[in-house]
């Protein structure tokens, strides 16, 4: 009689237990427990919309690139340039984040931008590799020619109000670097991106020396600026 009184105590106390235990370990289980109300932003857009917005690059900008690499004789006219015709050109269609790329850069843009300059989002910005196979600074140009873009963070410009893209230069070589704003300088300097950046309108140029901020710099890089990114095709 005694062991059957223990029993139907202890038997319950184990299955509260189990169940406890249970929940728990799904609760705090991040792959069981999705997001049960995950908020959709605002930007998120349809497969239908996605596929128009395919259709009509193809249609009015695809095309007219790859006239341009094979040197159509009217494009050649409306914009000279000193590339060789390639008629087997693909302009490209996709570019590829890899999975933990936004979290690391956001990251690391976090950790050399200074408390006194407010990020306010990110911009990106259409390039095309050069014809070549390495950048001015000796770097291996992975997709020569194909079409590109580069992403910068973004704080409010107190001049006129927009949100600009930046990066920080040292441009005098003295471990104080300055916030450069992209829209501000970047048509103004050579095609290569060099040599007259010291010219440039101080009044274009947010100076302050951010001694915490340039002490913590590896190597003294302090480029806010990402691109390598893989695009297609190839794929």
């Amino acid at each position: 009689m005694k062991n059957r009184v223990n029993n139907l105590i202890g038997y319950p106390i184990v299955a509260i237990l189990a169940a406890l235990i249970t929940y728990f370990y799904t609760k705090n289980d991040p792959v069981t427990q999705p997001d049960p109300d995950p908020t959709t932003p605002e930007e998120i857009i349809s497969f239908k919309d996605a596929v128009q917005l395919y259709r009509s690059y193809s249609k009015n900008r695809a095309c007219i690139i790859k006239a341009f690499e094979g040197r159509d004789s009217l494009i050649t006219k409306l914009c000279p340039t000193d590339r060789k015709a390639n008629p087997e050109f693909m302009p490209s269609r996709s570019f590829l984040l890899k999975d933990t790329f936004l979290e690391e850069y956001i990251a690391y843009v976090k950790s050399i931008t200074p408390d006194s300059v407010k990020i306010t989002g990110y911009r990106l910005y259409l390039g095309n590799y050069p014809d070549a196979d390495k950048f001015v600074d000796g770097k291996p140009i992975p997709d020569p020619r194909r079409n590109t873009f580069f992403i910068a963070p973004t704080t409010r410009s107190e001049r006129d109000g927009i949100h600009k893209g930046y990066t920080f230069l040292d441009r005098n070589n003295d471990g104080k670097p300055e916030l450069i704003f992209l829209e501000d300088i970047i048509d103004e300097l050579r095609p290569d991106g060099l040599g007259n950046l010291n010219q440039v309108q101080q009044s274009k140029i947010n100076t302050a020396s951010f001694f915490s901020f340039s002490s913590a710099l590896q190597g003294g890089e302090n480029s806010t600026l990402a691109n390598e990114i893989g695009g297609s095709p190839p794929y």
